[in-house]
């Protein structure tokens, strides 16, 4: 795989990372300040992630708000959210076998958290100077296709988030904003690891049907991000990028 070249398309943007002390979260942090974004990032749990870190829960809307108003009152601006929030729970199975406790917590880790997010940070990225910006929220294949094993929770919400996503594209083409969601299939972190090699042989099989046969690379996935959030992509709003090597357009695949 080539080395992937990082510029400075972010220089001067105040770029705020939601759910940053994840894997992915961290990687795209990393990367945004590489192309000299300040960077804030937040989750629920404590961290050291960020130009400025906080201790944020996404799922208050109180503290949603706050935090919004509070990242634009010590910088002035805010051009970029990365809303990289997800929650995978092992109660989450096939609807019929979903406790409607399971459902809520998993709608709201992963929809309701975008949404809020969203309808807090978006008011000022628009009437930031220059006028525009990025958000971008990370959703899944599995919200773009049927799939016959569990998690119909964890499906439907991402689902929802692409949904949510090409509303909002649309809704603020005209004003400079650009909402885009990215599709990701898997990743190379310890998390997805986890997920995918639970017995013998489970992880070799599945990848029969991966196109490109391994894991995407936490560079690749925040060089993915990085792009969306630069004036590079400028034309590229309401959509949905796979970030799945193939996945979600294969029909079959050759062992």
């Amino acid at each position: 795989m080539a080395e992937l070249v990082v510029g400075r398309r972010l220089s001067g943007k105040v770029c705020v990372v939601n759910g940053v002390a994840s894997e992915i979260g961290a990687a795209v942090a990393q990367r945004m300040s590489d192309e000299g974004a300040v960077v804030v990032g937040t989750d629920r749990v404590e961290h050291s992630i960020g130009d400025v870190a906080l201790t944020v829960d996404l799922l208050d809307e109180a503290q949603v708000a706050d935090m919004y108003d509070s990242v634009v009152g010590s910088h002035g601006h805010l051009d970029v959210i990365y809303n990289n929030l997800g929650v995978m729970d092992v109660a989450d199975r096939a609807l019929m076998d979903t406790s409607l406790d399971t459902w809520h917590r998993v709608i709201d880790g992963n929809l309701t958290s975008v949404a809020l997010s969203c309808k807090h940070g978006i008011p000022h990225v628009r009437d930031s100077e220059p006028a525009g910006g990025s958000i971008i929220n990370a959703t899944s294949f599995l919200g773009a296709m049927g799939a016959a094993t569990a998690q119909m929770a964890f499906s439907a919400a991402k689902a929802g988030v692409i949904q949510l996503t090409r509303d909002l594209g649309v809704h603020l083409a005209r004003s400079g904003v650009r909402v885009n969601a990215v599709l990701f299939g898997p990743i190379d972190t310890a998390t997805q690891r986890a997920v995918l090699e639970f017995g013998p042989d489970v992880l070799e099989k599945r990848k029969v049907h991966w196109p490109m046969g391994r894991f995407g690379s936490l560079d690749e996935a925040a060089a993915t991000i990085a792009f969306l959030a630069s004036d590079d992509a400028g034309f590229i709003t309401a959509a949905a990028v796979p970030l799945d090597g193939g996945i979600t357009e294969a029909f079959t695949v050759p062992e």
